[in-house]
């Protein structure tokens, strides 16, 4: 059975940075393979793994609902969209990468939907692990198109509107039909001078107890100003130091149990 960590947060708060360091982590320091789901409609997990994505499931969708493209004849409906979910995942060493696209529009979906879920839940038995990056509103695990999750990372950053979007995040995860084992919350790019007093209160008065603090780090911003892979920081790196504790706490002790 698959071990899920998935990411929700704001956009532009460090949430596929840190996915994918958790996928670097997962590949390079416990040699496993990774399902990676990119989950949010902005689409960034590919650009930090270097991965160059052409096709996604929201593209399958709609292709299939609007019936632009003609089903093979010796093919179900079922089987060509199977098939389209296979061509449109990228294999890397250690892990592949499944980009879900925008959510669904006005049209029903229920049909593409339904054969999405039965696929990743096949799908799922032959990877270890997985790891989401879905948006803040979590639209595509609201709709069950992926299992229960084992880990949950809320992202935020160190700010007031950080905070209190943490909690915001917590209260709408509190009524989703889906069973989350364990939460924790991660602060991103905090400054060099630390947390201001102001946001440690905020945070104390909002009950968050946070996980891991994770820098601003220059190497990392080089790195996604210049769109190169984040799997290619140095191993010392401060950031990746962090969420390999974090890792080691949290996942490492759930998975040798």
């Amino acid at each position: 059975m698959s071990y899920t960590i998935a990411m929700a947060g704001k956009g532009g708060t460090g949430k596929s940075t840190t996915a994918t360091l958790i996928i670097r982590y997962i590949t390079q320091e416990l040699g496993k393979a990774v399902l990676a789901v990119d989950a949010d409609p902005n689409s960034s997990l590919g650009i930090s793994l270097g991965v160059d994505v052409k096709g996604t499931i929201a593209d399958i969708r709609d292709d299939v609902v609007e019936k632009r493209v003609d089903i093979p004849a010796s093919m179900s409906k079922e089987r060509y969209i199977e098939y389209c979910i296979e061509d449109c995942i990228v294999e890397e060493n250690k892990f592949d990468l499944l980009t879900m696209g925008r959510p669904e529009g006005p049209k029903c979906y229920c049909y593409a939907n339904n054969i999405l879920r039965k696929y990743l839940d096949k799908a799922e038995q032959s990877y270890p692990f997985i790891v989401i990056d879905t948006e803040a509103g979590m639209e595509h695990l609201s709709r069950r198109t992926t299992n229960d999750v084992d880990l949950l990372i809320i992202a935020f950053e160190s700010t007031i509107i950080g905070v209190r979007t943490a909690k915001r995040i917590t209260e709408l995860i509190e009524s989703l039909p889906i069973k989350i084992k364990e939460s924790i919350y991660v602060m991103c790019k905090v400054p060099k001078k630390g947390v201001s007093e102001k946001v440690e209160a905020e945070i104390s008065e909002s009950g968050l107890e946070v996980s891991a603090k994770l820098p601003f780090d220059d190497e990392i911003f080089e790195h996604i100003t210049s769109g190169e892979s984040l799997l290619e920081i140095s191993k010392e790196n401060t950031v990746y130091s962090e969420i390999r504790n974090l890792m080691n706490q949290f996942v490492l002790v759930a998975t040798d149990k």
